[in-house]
């Protein structure tokens, strides 16, 4: 008997999402459970984040976009205390973001975005679970970036601290990380002298060296770019997503309206769909930048309505989404993208 390639896709995601019981996860992606105590008391529905023994709202806070602009502090203000207020406790943020736009041409200016969480910060620390990035590979380098990012963000310490944006092919990236003198040894550094609690790695790009990097370090968290266009090229959620579900780790999804270009071409899906879709697979969380307040209400709304997708309606998604694929992928090389979002995350 000749298989569907429906059927077979089908049965994966069955079985994946089955395998959500290690992680703590399986009772918030069955519809007849899903409902938390949280969410019946209006608030926002949370899930374990991996191992930590931390509960992180399904739906975070990037801190791109707005919270990222250089001259633009007060928006980026009043955007994390609303985070906040609407019950977001899990805030991404690192060393390397920050863009300035408001001469002729866009630069970079690191730091703006952690500049802007810490002016919440430090009135309001314990209410999020902080996470931050290094961009550098070496264990010196990276060290004297947590410096600047715990000033940055005024506070004595991280959350959460991970590896930036894995990506090589070649490994020589993955070869600088892991060395005896490399970023992995001030991840451990750090976490041993308390400066941060647990560590992670990110990435978008491809998938073989994110498997490569956690099949050989212990990481408490991976933060990877999953939307519903995915499956269609070099899949984290096939190649990567089921061997993290294993480790029991945190895994927050990024990239779920593929930076707006889900509204293009006509809209090719909602952003219901599009986090919808995402919610519905074994992670912890999603993290989304903000251009303004309103778009965080929307968005907080729909992840307060929540209710998990049938595989036959993630499978629906999935192939709506076909069409444009290389568009709503252009992080993964597929497309042009605009320079000035280079290397970052949401």
């Amino acid at each position: 008997m000749k298989t569907n390639r429906n059927d077979t896709r089908r049965e994966f995601l069955r079985k994946l999402i089955a395998g959500t019981s290690l992680m703590g996860i399986a009772p918030y992606l069955n519809p007849l459970t899903a409902i938390s105590e949280t969410t019946k008391k209006g608030g926002l529905p949370k899930r374990p984040l991996g191992k930590t023994g931390y509960d992180v709202g399904i739906y975070s806070l990037g801190a791109q976009a707005t919270v990222e602009q250089f001259g633009r502090k007060d928006e980026a203000i009043a955007i994390v205390n609303r985070a906040i207020d609407l019950g977001i406790n899990y805030i991404d943020t690192a060393a390397a973001y920050g863009q300035d736009n408001t001469g002729e041409k866009r630069i970079k200016r690191m730091g703006t975005s952690e500049q802007h969480v810490g002016e919440v910060m430090k009135t309001r620390r314990k209410e999020v679970f902080l996470a931050s990035k290094t961009h550098d590979r070496t264990y010196d380098g990276s060290m004297k970036l947590l410096e600047k990012s715990l000033k940055n963000l005024q506070t004595d310490h991280l959350d959460l601290w991970q590896i930036h944006n894995v990506k090589s092919k070649d490994r020589e990236d993955i070869s600088e990380i892991l060395k005896d003198d490399g970023a992995v040894k001030a991840l451990e550094k750090a976490r041993s002298e308390g400066m941060v609690k647990f560590v992670g790695v990110t990435g978008h790009m491809d998938t073989a060296p994110l498997k490569f990097i956690i099949e050989r370090y212990p990481f408490d968290n991976l933060l990877v770019a999953l939307n519903a266009a995915d499956k269609h090229h070099n899949s984290f959620i096939d190649k990567l997503l089921p061997i993290a579900v294993e480790k029991e780790m945190g895994i927050v999804g990024m990239k779920i309206p593929a930076r707006d270009r889900i509204f293009s071409k006509g809209g090719i899906i909602t952003m219901k769909e599009a986090m919808d879709y995402t919610l519905s697979l074994p992670i912890s969380t999603i993290i989304i930048g903000i251009d303004n307040i309103t778009e965080l209400e929307e968005n907080i709304k729909i992840a307060k309505e929540f209710e998990p997708l049938s595989v036959d309606e993630m499978l629906a998604i999935e192939d709506k989404v076909k069409p444009h694929y290389e568009h709503l992928m252009f992080y993964k090389g597929l497309s042009n993208w605009p320079p000035e979002w280079s290397g970052n995350d949401v």
